[in-house]
């Protein structure tokens, strides 16, 4: 008998032996399901939403698409998709397939939009994940060089003499360069007349054919002008200068009464927020690869732009920093837009 249930046992155990070796090769299967669409990502060409008009922010994000392009065998397929300061190409975005396949330029300014726009179908800290931040571009006060004026502190004398005449121009409102210009407003007691455009580039047009007089913006944008001489810078938003603008001024440095003033633009991607974690990182891993390139770097400094690569964990840390900070200003101008 004892033989017998020995040999009953055996087959139990072998079937067990087998119905558990199943089970792994399914739970095998399983993981490895999981793995692939990071392993293999991507496997198609992404789609790259840029919520601006062509010529202006897309310009460093077309640099970086093309060294993920080559880096992935597979195109980055830009996608311009202008208006409402940029709110459309989110809200495109944050519709998506959470997928990896399609993924989002992110501008500082969309920190802004967050906090003061009020009928947004999308919010940037829960309907987005940050896949990481490439680089940081100073706003730059440029001038329409017919403009009689040098220097920042001769500005200032201009449009306190002629107030409410200047016109001043802006990617749009609630962007950075709007909100910048209304903080160096109160913080000059100057008053200027604000057009706001649909992207930087339409609104450096608009400068270089003085149909505005004054814009801030990043210096990637006025870049070309300003070395033709159509535009003149009269000082950068940050603490410190830029190094491609050595003989530029900072707003603080030009004696203007202003104590403190330090704004800058940065540049980075977003996904929406069901991608999976393993796809964000790998993402943000391969833009920190490509930002290692020199030949990349230095087209972003010709540009007007520091390469400042920072993973999908630091980017996002900063996100909530800059949200924090800019509904303060917006309370602070009890700016509130629909």
């Amino acid at each position: 008998m004892n033989k017998v249930i020995h040999s009953g046992m055996g087959r139990a155990g072998k079937w067990a032996r087998t119905l558990l070796a199943a089970f792994c090769m399914s739970g095998a299967c399983v993981a490895a399901a999981h793995a692939a669409p990071a392993d293999n990502y991507p496997e198609r060409p992404v789609k790259l939403v840029v919520g601006f008009a062509p010529g202006g922010s897309d310009i460093s994000a077309r640099l970086v698409a093309d060294r993920l392009s080559k880096l992935w065998g597979q195109p980055v397929v830009v996608d311009n998709r202008p208006g409402a300061a940029g709110n459309i190409g989110a809200a495109n975005v944050a519709n998506a397939t959470p997928d990896g396949y399609t993924i989002l330029l992110l501008v500082n300014s969309y920190t802004i939009n967050t906090t003061v726009y009020n009928n947004l179908t999308w919010d940037l800290l829960r309907d987005f994940k940050a896949i990481g931040r490439y680089a940081v571009s100073p706003m730059a006060v440029v001038v329409n060089s017919k403009l009689p004026v040098k220097t920042l502190a001769e500005f200032i004398d201009y449009a306190k003499a002629k107030p409410g005449e200047l016109n001043y121009g802006s990617a749009g409102v609630g962007t950075a360069p709007h909100l910048a210009v209304e903080v160096f407003n109160e913080r000059t007691g100057i008053d200027m007349t604000h057009v706001a455009y649909k992207g930087s580039a339409p609104s450096v047009t608009a400068l270089a054919a003085d149909e505005v007089q004054v814009a801030f913006g990043a210096m990637s944008a006025f870049d070309g002008l300003v070395k033709a001489g159509t535009l003149r810078p009269l000082a950068v938003t940050t603490a410190e200068r830029f190094s491609q603008l050595p003989d530029v001024p900072t707003i603080v440095e030009s004696n203007v009464g202003v104590t403190d003033f330090d704004l800058n633009i940065w540049y980075g991607f977003l996904a929406p927020a069901g991608t999976p974690d393993a796809i964000v990182q790998k993402l943000s891993d391969d833009l920190g690869t490509v930002m290692k390139d020199p030949g990349l770097q230095e087209e972003l400094r010709q540009r007007g732009m520091e390469p400042a690569y920072l993973d999908h964990k630091a980017t996002t840390k900063q996100l909530e920093q800059d949200v924090e900070f800019w509904a303060q200003i917006a309370k602070r101008l009890n700016l509130s837009l629909n």
